[in-house]
């Protein structure tokens, strides 16, 4: 039985990424609409204003409606018992049509602004969560919780466009029509406004009482909608269903699909419950509220208090009023109440820390210094690499060799200065690469890796992508990179497009491994990385590819990770990794001589290529290693 590594040996790492839901302060709904306001104005000012100014009209005209029906009904009152004149009567019919017509016109252009505005709002949204993204630092990619984040701030990014929206028509239209409506009805009799106050309260507090399960949900709901989302990739999507079918792995997906929805659902479901009685019960206050106001009036009238035509126009807007507070409470307050858990999910989202740093200028190519380096994963235990110094030379071509799991691509990060070491330091020309800033870090950086993306684009726009402004040709890269683009392949050139789902073609994993790497040596750079680009390339096409990449490497700091030690002869010098230390480093004749990790691997894969001899295209056989 293996011996468990002490804890002093594996020294867990502060979590300073991302927190547990129960850990994260709350998030107020001022402080959304503070937020949805601050980009609103930033975005749309003047739209914003001017729909602000449409609402309260809108809104105070629903009100004027209801006191020009009563001026109508008085007026045919007044002709019916000779208290007044026919023509008075018809000057406030066509009064009463002209505010009508104005209302709806009024309502017509609130509700054309509102749907430009909330679409205007959400891109914006999405903007900036895409922004956000890109100053976190790189590290916390690692973390689980914070892909958890990110799903829950997607979720949110609309909801902050969609409370603010509400937000504010509560307040630029509900409220000038209610307090028309509180002043009217005052004037009539000031104990209708109790009605009003008695219908109003305990429907709001049962929709903010919502906003507490919404987002307890939501923290559940996070984790489970991400897993059933992938299982729903690996079942449909065209980079998995080739394997998913041959292996037979169809069913197994369908059934995981399955399971995560049930349980998406069942903490739907007891959300629902729970929000759906608190409302239940909240409106048999609103009917008593209801009914109250019914009796008043009708009191009123009885006793001489309001006239028949007040008692007709409220009568009448009665339903609307309660129409419209219901969809306030109920529809609006309640939508911002369920909504508020995404919406606080995307504010916490925001406000995780960023990648800071200084500007400067991080010259790769005058050399790279490592100084006692180690690093370790988020919620990991065991470092990936552990106490690392060695220096990189001006224009200085370096291969870095291990076994997988050596902590190679973590010391290129490293290097690069994507992660900071969580002890030691990295140097580029002089600098920290942890207190400079991405942008500075990565504007002479290009690099070709062995998960490459395969952009859904014409293949020169798949090489410029880091450059399209650049006068810079296509054509020499992808030479150097043996993309051949006379190839049937690519049948119309450049302008080819390279995916099959906007009606263009599909490629080889080494085609595209071709492209990756035309993609890294067009970017202006001053250090390129290599990090295993050649996996779905022959050894002799690889061969080729490191030859030619060495002669355009000139005078440049180049760093090659490879698994094929054969390939790795090419650089001035070797760093053989292993179990996150440094094993050696010396030329590939030094290492064969001194470093037994380093010779084992060599011959073993010499070996492998011995028993499958490859023709060298001149009748000789020869290692591809």
């Amino acid at each position: 039985m293996r011996n468990r590594k002490k804890a002093d040996e594996c020294p867990k790492k502060a979590d300073n990424c991302t927190k547990k839901s129960d850990e994260r302060p709350k998030v107020s709904l001022l402080k959304v609409i503070l937020f949805g306001l601050k980009v609103n104005m930033k975005a749309l000012p003047g739209l914003f204003i001017c729909i602000n100014i449409v609402a309260i009209f809108h809104g105070i005209s629903h009100g004027f409606a209801t006191f020009m029906t009563q001026n109508f009904y008085d007026s045919v009152e007044n002709v019916l018992t000779g208290r007044g004149l026919v023509r008075q009567a018809c000057m406030m019919i066509a009064a009463l049509g002209l505010t009508c017509i104005v209302r709806e016109l009024l309502n017509g252009l609130h509700n054309f602004m509102h749907n430009v505005v909330f679409t205007k709002l959400n891109g914006e949204m999405a903007k900036i969560i895409h922004g956000k993204m890109a100053r976190i630092d790189p590290v916390c990619m690692e973390d689980p919780r914070l892909h958890d984040d990110i799903n829950k701030a997607q979720e949110g990014a609309w909801t902050v466009a969609f409370i603010l929206n509400i937000g504010i028509t509560i307040f630029t239209f509900y409220v000038p029509y209610f307090a028309f409506m509180g002043a009217y009805l005052y004037y009539l009799k000031p104990q209708f406004i109790l009605a009003i106050v008695m219908v109003f309260i305990p429907v709001l507090a049962g929709q903010l009482m919502r906003t507490g399960i919404i987002s307890k949900f939501e923290d559940k709901a996070a984790p489970v909608r991400r897993e059933y989302e992938y299982y729903e990739k690996a079942i449909a999507d065209r980079e998995y269903f080739k394997e998913t079918r041959i292996l037979g792995a169809f069913r197994f997906f369908v059934e995981r699909f399955g399971k995560s929805l049930d349980k998406l659902g069942k903490a739907e479901w007891e959300a629902s419950r729970k929000t759906n009685l608190i409302e239940l019960a909240m409106r048999g206050f609103t009917v008593a509220g209801y009914g109250g106001i019914l009796y008043m009036l009708v009191n009123a009238l009885l006793a001489g208090e309001i006239s028949v035509g007040a008692f007709a126009a409220v009568l009448g807007s009665i339903g609307m009023m309660f129409g419209i507070m219901e969809e306030v409470i109920a529809r609006h307050i309640g939508n911002m109440a369920s909504s508020l858990g995404k919406a606080q999910n995307f504010i916490r989202f925001m406000e995780l820390p960023e990648r800071g740093g200084e500007e400067g200028t991080a010259d790769f190519s005058k050399g790279i210094v490592l100084e006692n380096v180690s690093f370790i994963y988020p919620n990991a235990e065991c470092k990936s690499v552990d106490n690392v110094s060695f220096e990189i030379k001006a224009g200085e071509t370096v291969a870095i060799v291990g076994e997988n799991g050596a902590g190679k691509t973590t010391l290129i990060r490293l290097i690069l200065g994507l992660y900071k070491p969580t002890e030691g330091v990295v140097r580029v020309n002089g600098m920290d690469t942890s207190k400079v800033n991405s942008r500075s870090l990565f504007r002479n950086v290009s690099g070709v890796f062995q998960k490459y993306q395969r952009y859904l684009m014409t293949l020169e726009e798949n090489i410029r992508i880091s450059d399209m402004e650049s006068s810079a040709e296509v054509c020499a890269v992808a030479e150097q990179a043996g993309v051949d683009v006379e190839d049937a392949s690519f049948p119309d050139g450049y302008a080819t497009m390279l995916s099959r789902e906007f009606d263009g073609v599909d490629l080889s994993g080494g085609q595209w491994q071709r492209i990756a790497i035309s993609r890294g040596l067009y970017r202006v750079h001053n250090i390129i990385v290599l990090d295993e680009p050649t996996a779905a390339i022959d050894p002799l096409e690889e061969s080729r590819i490191y030859k030619k990449f060495m002669e355009i490497s000139k005078g440049k700091t180049a760093i090659i990770v490879t698994h094929r030690l054969g390939s790795a002869k090419i650089a001035d010098r070797i760093i053989v990794m292993d179990k996150g230390r440094v094993a050696a480093t010396g030329t590939h004749e030094e290492l064969m001589e001194s470093c037994e990790l380093y010779r084992s691997m060599f011959n073993s894969q010499a070996e492998w290529y011995a028993d499958r001899p490859v023709s060298n295209g001149a009748g000789a056989v020869t290692a591809a290693g």
